[in-house]
């Protein structure tokens, strides 16, 4: 799961990219490549709260595209087929963006206002279409512009650190097709529906919390069969949508689905950028345990799994092929339930289980023969790639949870009467959240608890636990990148709890005070004031035991070595951020 994250000060002017008709292709030429994949996708759009999933943004990462994405390194890197952005003004900070002027959906319909539009209202949280996070675009104009305009500005109403990733990128900030949701929300076209965005009488005079926007019932009124599109239109039920819902904007389309087998994405012949080099990728879906056995057989040509020390070992012994481990910006978190259930209302019940959590053991035994060097981790704000990591953990880390300490926590579970409890520990079943879930049992067990320990295949499907709040800690990964607005959203007090309401904040978490720390991060621009405010934020984290970090994936992938420009990526891009330059 992930959220967009980032952390750059400098403007990208990344001018015309002009290809003409003369020097396009179709693309392809390059072969047929599969990827073994484990989780299977839920949704087409991964921009809504309950479509924010990785296994939703690799599988469309090439299908729907924008004006950046995570590059190599995970560095935010401009697309400059989509087109181009800039800063026009620094106060009050000001980026242009301009559609490559042949951009257009793969059924004909140009790229241009109404789909910046219809992206600007749904990323700022401005309407009910549901966002995982709004990183700074709640604090800007609407832009003005009108349809068929190939240009729209974004003026911030505060400075705002990460603005280069808070733009329309690829992934969870992708935009998606305004005239498919105006046509399929029984509007007359997508003029329409921006006709209603821009009837909003927008209140730019308050903080952004504080608004109170004329009209806007009455919009979201006009908008609700588009809304409800938005939200479960594109669901990938047992099939695809139709064809006619699903148009790309990038350099792959999809080919077919076969539910609980196969997704295929094939060259999109309308792309007016450099065309994809393989015929065809195939996502194989295919359980993590049996990947290296299907890459030795030829059945799939790449992989990137949670890694082990018997895969890596495994895998290291495959002739023809290539094996990397890498630092990600990836991390396992145990996170509370705070709508319902024995830690909803229970500071004590959350500080004994943070108490017994076998941190340390975990990286001992599941991590540390990976990555000799791996640590527990000690925050959730601040990941070990980044440069203030260690003062953010030195200021804000609890001694009393640095070590597990099980006589603590049956201390605590004797004083609240609590010896006993039943608490749900839910997680996605594949074999190393297995193996986490068997140690932590045995180690809150120990303490007192009564740990109901299931993993689920569909842990992270729309109507599953971790959507549904039927759990009372919940076991899984944020993946990420070195952007703060990413996890920033995680912990901001949600609009509802509900699977399209609560954005990141799975928890349902809610806090003023933090709330107030997590909107002055994201105009912080020194570093020093940035680390300042990202250590307050961790201290209440953990004094209010909201989610506990457990230790920093570290990548691996492997390929055939007959396969071409395979490159590992530390960012949620995943290794597909330069899909559409594999081939054989």
């Amino acid at each position: 799961m992930g959220g967009a994250l980032v952390l750059t000060a400098c403007g990208s002017d990344s001018g015309d990219n002009g290809s003409s008709d003369d020097s396009q292709s179709d693309g392809g030429g390059g072969g047929t490549i599969t990827l073994g994949y484990e989780q299977e996708w839920t949704t087409w759009n991964p921009t809504t709260s309950d479509g924010n999933l990785t296994a939703n943004s690799v599988a469309t990462y090439q299908v729907t595209t924008g004006f950046w994405y995570f590059g190599e390194g995970g560095a935010i890197t401009p697309n400059e087929d989509f087109g181009s952005y800039e800063v026009v003004n620094e106060d009050p900070l000001t980026v242009t963006y301009t559609f490559h002027p042949d951009a257009a959906w793969s059924d004909g319909t140009p790229i241009d206002c109404d789909d910046a539009l219809l992206w600007w209202s749904q990323r700022g949280g401005y309407l009910d279409w549901s966002a995982p996070g709004t990183a700074g675009i709640e604090d800007t104009r609407m832009p003005e512009c009108e349809s068929g305009d190939k240009e729209f500005t974004l003026e911030y109403l505060t400075p705002y650190a990460d603005w280069e990733g808070s733009g329309p990128g690829q992934g969870n900030t992708t935009i998606m097709p305004a005239h498919v949701v105006a046509e399929q929300g029984g509007l007359e076209s997508a003029d329409e529906l921006i006709d209603i965005i821009k009837g909003v009488d927008w209140d730019y005079s308050t903080p952004h919390n504080e608004r109170e926007h004329g009209g806007i019932e009455e919009a979201e009124a006009a908008l609700a069969d588009a809304i409800e599109f938005f939200k479960t239109g594109w669901i990938i039920d047992g099939a695809l949508p139709d064809e006619s819902l699903i148009p790309s904007s990038g350099p792959f389309t999809i080919g077919s689905y076969a539910a609980g087998e196969q997704l295929t994405l094939v060259p999109n012949e309308e792309y007016w950028g450099e065309p994809a080099a393989a015929d065809e990728v195939i996502f194989r879906y295919i359980a993590q345990d049996a990947q290296a056995q299907a890459l030795q057989n030829g059945e799939i040509d790449i992989m990137s799994p949670q890694p082990s020390s018997d895969l890596r070992d495994q895998l290291e012994s495959l002739a023809g092929v290539e094996v990397e481990v890498f630092d990600q910006y990836l991390y396992e978190h145990n996170t509370f339930n705070f709508e319902s259930g024995p830690f909803s209302e229970s500071l004590p019940l959350r500080e004994a289980w943070m108490k017994c959590l076998p941190r340390e053991t975990l990286v001992q035994n599941l991590i540390r023969p990976i990555d000799e060097e791996a640590q527990v981790r000690n925050t959730v704000v601040a990941h070990p790639l980044d440069p203030f990591y260690d003062d953010v953990v030195s200021n804000s880390m609890p001694a009393e949870f640095a070590e597990q300490d099980i006589d603590g926590a049956r201390e605590i579970l004797e004083e609240e009467d609590a010896v006993g409890t039943t608490i749900r520990l839910r997680t996605l079943d594949n074999p190393r959240r297995n193996a986490q879930g068997q140690l932590i049992q045995d180690a809150c067990n120990e303490a007192g608890f009564d740990v109901d320990f299931e993993a689920h295949g569909d842990f992270f499907a729309q109507d599953g636990a971790m959507y549904t709040n039927r759990y009372d800690v919940a076991m899984a990964a944020w993946s990420g990148s070195a952007l703060i607005s990413g996890w920033n959203s995680t912990y901001s007090t949600p609009d509802e709890c509900s699977a399209s309401g609560k954005g990141n904040n799975n928890g349902c978490y809610s806090n003023p005070e933090l709330d107030a720390l997590l909107e002055e991060v994201l105009v912080t621009v020194d570093e020093d004031e940035k680390t300042r405010v990202i250590s307050e934020i961790s201290t209440i984290l953990w004094e209010d035991g909201v989610s506990v970090p457990l230790f920093n994936h570290p990548g691996m992938a492997a390929w055939a070595d007959d396969v071409q420009n395979v490159v590992p990526n530390p960012a949620q891009s995943d290794i597909v951020w330069n899909m559409q330059e594999w081939t054989r």
